[in-house]
């Protein structure tokens, strides 16, 4: 969330973590180096999340950086934090676009991180514009996000959105409208993810077993199921 992360894909063989990279003010923010860098080090495509508690769009929202709920002992005021915007009257700054080509040259997965959903179509259509392919818009239903159903539709002709256990253990959303969302976009262009790692929250693994008996009450086929927690996934991956 701060900085670094891994994540578990299911891809061939035993290795199944991947690296990434959060583009938090803890790493300098929009730094392409910091890209670079965690791509060089890693043998698969890692993931590049644009900021998340870092982002303009969470503190103007969020009263604290690091929100409560996620079990954080000390966290600054939000007012405190300087946020990074990406945008600019509807063009992506040159920070932001030099991320872009950094992910391009790498082959690494865009993920949008908890831009406003307005920020996240600006740097989507610049990031298909520069060719790139793999990215993924980051579990827009959070209340921080919020992207209209049409906008998620327009974008998942070119990314997969994203749906999250952590959005019904810890953000209390109801799971009925996770579901809502999928059918309304389509299995073939969603994921499913934990996004735990909390101390309060069960393993990886547990989190997405919980997530799919839940989407299943909901009517969700288990072949659906499949296709958002293995076979897209793994797409992205590899």
């Amino acid at each position: 969330m701060f900085g670094v992360k891994s994540h578990a894909f299911p891809l061939p063989g035993n290795d199944r973590i991947i690296g990434s990279v959060v583009l938090n003010n803890h790493v300098g923010g929009l730094n392409a180096d910091a890209v670079a860098a965690c791509a060089a080090a890693s043998s698969r495509p890692i993931v590049v999340w644009f900021p998340t508690i870092s982002a303009e769009n969470h503190l103007n929202k969020s009263e604290y950086e690091i929100r409560p709920e996620w079990g954080a002992r000390i966290s600054r005021r939000s007012e405190d934090v300087a946020g990074i915007r990406v945008e600019k009257d509807g063009a992506l700054t040159e920070s932001a676009c030099c991320v872009l080509r950094t992910i391009l040259d790498c082959g690494a997965i865009l993920a949008t991180g908890h831009l406003s959903w307005q920020e996240s179509r600006v740097v989507v259509r610049e990031a298909v514009g520069r060719g790139i392919k793999k990215i993924v818009i980051t579990h827009p239903i959070y209340q921080l996000i919020d992207m209209p159903i049409d906008v998620q539709k327009e974008l998942a002709r070119y990314a997969y959105i994203e749906h999250t256990y952590s959005m019904v253990s810890i953000d209390r959303l109801p799971v009925e409208k996770i579901a809502e969302q999928m059918n309304a976009v389509g299995p073939n262009r969603c994921i499913m993810t934990s996004d735990v790692g909390q101390p309060f929250s069960p393993s990886p693994a547990e989190a997405l077993r919980r997530f799919a008996d839940l989407l299943k009450q909901q009517g969700i086929a288990d072949a659906d199921i499949s296709t958002m927690l293995v076979k897209n996934p793994r797409r992205l991956a590899t």
